[in-house]
């Protein structure tokens, strides 16, 4: 496109003639007029001569757009493209007959109206090329670089062309041809040039002045040619015709097409070329009853870690070389697109059975178990991907790529390195999930949360040892909705902060009132789970010493519960909050022990006080293995000077069971079910009649 291209926008409303200015801008055209009537449009073109006009049809004046197009290219040659919100027939062929180099819908979209004006100025130019050299034709015949013939017509018994005999050439069109004028003068087209034959009685038929494009096979060899083909009669019975060779051009626009629709990195189709295959073979699911197809959905597990630690260049390769090896996975008929990122699209056409998508899959994840080498590095792949088989009852492309997504995202929840095919439960917990997010910033300002205590047990003397503080959210309409499908979104959405930081509060306001009124001096603890944008906080140490003053809450009943996975993420950091966390006198566990990766030499450094066994460990205590794994965390911790709850105790077998391996502490359903703040008083009250509270 070329910098210096001058556009007039003649749009008589403001906000469609700004918005439009901006697309404008966007698609690097910088130099821009605007005007909003007739007059103004007339005497800037007079004044600036700009390259092409935009022109509202429906322009509001004394004049309407076709008129004031019709003005301008009758004075001042300059090409115009009309906008038009309006599909009304006779206003469409009134404004055919000012010659309109095109036709935009408002309101614009981007790529049809770069692809627009840029043809319009391209056509332009060739139609005042054709003019110039018809005016000098008689004078620069032979010089004229486009190729020209005259012919004599042909006709048959009935009166109609049948062929044409060559009455003269000139040196450009034997140049084209590869014939010389010898060989064509006097001689029919069927005989010299026979695959011209069919165009020639196509357009020189009309016996007019006619332009139009053809592409055939240059007789030099296979060198395909096209050319722009101006045909007119002389006189009755001849035929004149000019030929310019645009064969550079029709490249140029093929470039330009195959970048429109194919990935600059890979040369894979590209979203929009990967939509609308898709969109064509929803229209053939349609048409025929046994047609079948599928659609991969791919993601690169961990991608990111790629580009990060051996830089930009280097996952610009790795993109490279997994379009190459996912294209061994597809056949000629399927399409491999390049959608955006480390995410990749195969359309999976005229299969056999929807299984083949999943063999297809399967074959993808086998395929990149060798690993990739990148500037002398081994770099491992995984892919997520998800699968949408068909046909499926869909209208839009958009909207069968988005289950494909849908199912990729559950893929790498798992873990990714799998695939997973599309169920519609999947798109219900996802819009669920949105409906989750839209309401939750509303719960937090409305204070829609309250606390459920879950009672813990010393197991050695069967008494109440503390609770562990549980956030519900009781929405308006008075449903809980459960901790699973709240609690991953405010951590994505960084609410969790504001809902942890209230739990801390409303938790140790709890414990000091009970601390004052029913418990006195008698062990009793409230844990907390804290979540990691709560503990990462740079002051978090100073809100926890504030947070104790406020409440007068005892320090050393409060009990702090932090993930293994927060724990690893930065060891350096955790040892020195947990250091200022027991300054203030406050305890720390570790919670779910045992399903994280933590180092046993930082887990000696910590200043923890607590493991907490997962659940699902003491759940299925009765398999072997699970079995050992809670008898190692046990011991574990009493080597290291630390005391153990366990967490989902459930039946009477693995209470005895964790009795006998020495475990501390327990909770679960077959003690109590999480309870509300009052019910939690109540059995706080029972079980702490005799003590009197401090005075």
């Amino acid at each position: 496109m070329p910098p210096a291209t001058r556009i007039l926008i003649v749009e008589d409303e403001p906000l469609v003639s700004m918005d439009l200015r901006r697309v404008l801008q966007g698609l690097g055209y910088a130099d821009l007029r605007l005007a909003t009537n007739a007059t103004t449009a007339l005497a800037l073109v007079e004044a600036e001569a700009p390259d092409l006009v935009l022109m509202d049809i429906m322009l509001a004046g004394v004049r309407d757009g076709i008129e004031t197009a019709s003005i301008i290219q009758a004075n001042f040659d300059i090409p115009v493209v009309y906008l038009t919100g309006n599909t009304d027939n006779a206003v469409l062929e009134r404004a055919k007959e000012s010659s309109p180099f095109g036709y935009i819908l408002k309101p614009v979209d981007e790529r049809p109206l770069y692809t627009t004006i840029e043809m319009a100025l391209y056509k332009h130019k060739a139609e005042r090329t054709l003019r110039n050299s018809e005016r000098q034709f008689r004078q620069l015949f032979d010089e004229m670089l486009n190729g020209f013939a005259l012919h004599e017509i042909i006709l048959d018994e009935s009166g109609q062309p049948c062929d044409y005999l060559f009455l003269q050439v000139n040196p450009a069109f034997e140049k084209m041809t590869g014939k010389s004028r010898q060989e064509l003068v006097g001689k029919r087209v069927k005989e010299c040039l026979p695959n011209l034959e069919p165009f020639w009685v196509d357009i020189f038929g009309e016996v007019a002045q006619t332009q139009k494009s053809v592409r055939f096979e240059n007789y030099s060899g296979d060198l395909k040619k096209f050319f722009h083909v101006a045909a007119y009669s002389p006189r009755k019975g001849q035929v004149a015709a000019v030929f310019e060779d645009v064969t550079q051009q029709k490249k140029t626009e093929e470039t330009l097409q195959h970048r429109t629709f194919h990935d600059a990195l890979t040369t894979l189709p590209n979203r929009a070329l990967c939509l609308d295959r898709i969109l064509q073979a929803l229209e053939r699911a349609k048409r025929r009853t046994n047609y079948l197809y599928a659609v991969l959905f791919l993601d690169i597990d961990r991608f990111k870690m790629v580009n990060d630690s051996l830089g930009h260049l280097a996952g610009d390769k790795l993109l490279q070389m997994v379009s190459v090896e996912l294209k061994r996975h597809a056949r000629s008929v399927d399409t491999v697109a390049r959608m955006g990122g480390d995410e990749f699209a195969i359309l999976l056409e005229e299969i056999k059975a929807p299984a083949e998508a999943i063999h297809v899959s399967r074959r993808i994840l086998e395929g990149f178990k060798a690993p990739l080498m990148i500037d002398g590095q081994r770099i491992f792949l995984t892919f997520s991907i998800g699968i949408v088989l068909g046909p499926a009852d869909y209208d839009r492309s958009e909207e069968l790529l988005q289950n494909a997504t849908i199912a990729m995202n559950y893929a790498k929840s798992l873990g990714g390195s799998r695939f997973k095919v599309f169920k519609w439960p999947m798109l219900k917990k996802i819009r669920r999930a949105w409906d989750v997010d839209s309401h939750l910033h509303q719960a937090v300002q409305k204070k829609e949360f309250e606390i459920h205590l879950q009672p813990i047990f010393d197991l050695r003397t069967s008494k109440l040892a503390g609770f562990e503080s549980l956030v519900r959210w009781r929405s308006s309409s008075n449903f809980l909705v459960p901790p699973g499908e709240f609690i991953p979104i405010a951590e994505q959405t960084g609410l969790i902060l504001q809902i942890g930081n209230w739990v801390l509060h409303e938790s140790c306001q709890t414990m000091a009132r009970w601390q004052k009124t029913l418990v006195g001096g008698a062990p009793m603890t409230m844990a907390v789970n804290l979540s990691a944008k709560q503990f990462s906080q740079p002051d978090f140490i100073k809100r926890m010493a504030r947070l104790l003053t406020e409440t007068g809450v005892d320090p050393w009943r409060l009990k702090l519960e932090i993930t293994e996975t927060m724990v690893m993420d930065n060891p350096e950091s955790v040892v020195t909050k947990l250091r200022g966390l027991r300054e203030l006198g406050m305890t720390v566990s570790i919670d779910d022990f045992g399903t994280g990766y933590s180092s046993l030499s930082y887990l000696q450094r910590f200043p923890i006080n607590t493991l907490k066994v997962d659940r699902g460990f003491v759940m299925d205590m009765d398999k072997y293995e699970n079995l050992v794994i809670v008898k190692t965390i046990v011991n574990l911790a009493h080597n290291l000077g630390l005391d153990v709850v366990a967490e989902g105790i459930e039946t009477r077998d693995q209470l005895e069971t964790l009795t006998s391996l020495n475990c501390e502490y327990g909770q679960g359903f077959l003690f109590s079910k999480p309870m509300t703040v009052e019910a939690a008083e109540e059995l706080v009250r029972a079980h702490f009649t005799s003590v009197a509270p401090d005075a």
